[in-house]
């Protein structure tokens, strides 16, 4: 089950405030507003300036006292180069991170509680149903069948990545937005015209230790190889892009070796339960 609450994906919305700031007036408008009978002043002539004359050039390049701009660090698109999602070799260009909630919360009067334990207990691959946020719903909608990415606990003690799952389906419409007995019921959502879809995932591992968000903070200080990672700068996204580089820096962070895993692993395996998930 996806993190898809309304306060997990979608930032408050604020109080418009009426502003102070009064739009600035054309010249032309002051002069309307301006003007009398009175004829208009003459305008006082400028003398012309003098030619200076002209100096030796000097061989010294001319020196600024302002401090150069420092670059900045180069950062990697959240962008596949292709729809595939796989660069020249075959190997997965952008990587995923999907929420949800270990803890009882409850939504229509439904549990939608859902850990990485419950993931690895399912028999068939689960539908990440229940994202009702635009851009969390198009990152979905951009995975490919085979993507790793990683499973984070929200709203949890602690909050953090605390597993690998795998997109063994790729987007279909999602179905219970129209279910009103759904947790995720969407009565401005109509079959004829959908606007909510999911993936279906399976289970690849559970980390020893959950890498807490406070140790992700840490390692996204300015500077630092975690910095701009979406999960950081928008925090309330419940489906996440993770760039290459930030993938394997987790996996480190984790203990793990990004050696491949879950990739091309029992290939057999994931067509079969793929097709015992087709309703």
């Amino acid at each position: 089950m996806a993190d898809s609450s309304i306060s997990e994906d979608e930032a408050p919305k604020r109080n418009a405030k009426t502003t102070t700031r009064r739009k600035r007036a054309r010249d032309d408008d002051e002069d309307a507003v301006n003007q009398d009978d009175s004829p208009p002043p003459k305008k006082a002539v400028k003398p012309k300036p003098k030619p200076s004359k002209p100096t030796a050039k000097s061989n010294t390049p001319a020196t600024s006292t302002e401090a150069p701009d420092a670059k900045p660090s180069a950062i990697s698109s959240l962008e596949p180069s292709s729809e595939s999602n796989r660069d020249a070799s075959g190997a997965q260009e952008i990587y995923w991170l999907l929420k949800a909630e270990p803890l009882p919360r409850y939504e229509n009067g439904v549990n939608v509680a859902f850990s990485i334990d419950d993931l690895a207990a399912c028999t068939k691959p689960e539908p990440w149903g229940g994202v009702r946020n635009p851009l969390a719903c198009k990152n979905m909608r951009a995975m490919r069948k085979g993507d790793l990415g990683f499973f984070y606990h929200s709203n949890a003690k602690p909050s953090g990545v605390a597993g690998i799952l795998r997109v063994v389906e790729e987007a279909k419409v999602d179905e219970s937005a129209f279910d009103e007995k759904d947790p995720y019921y969407d009565k401005k959502s109509v079959k004829e015209k959908p606007r909510w879809f999911c993936v279906r995932v399976e289970f690849v591992k559970k980390f020893d230790e959950v890498v807490d968000l406070a140790t992700i903070k840490k390692h996204a200080e300015k500077g630092k190889q975690l910095e701009n990672m979406q999960l950081v700068k928008q925090s309330r996204l419940s489906v996440n892009r993770v760039r290459k580089e930030e993938w394997e820096y987790i996996l480190g962070l984790a203990g793990e070796k990004d050696d491949g895993v879950g990739h091309g692993s029992d290939e057999k395996n994931t067509e079969d339960t793929t097709a015992g998930a087709e309703e």
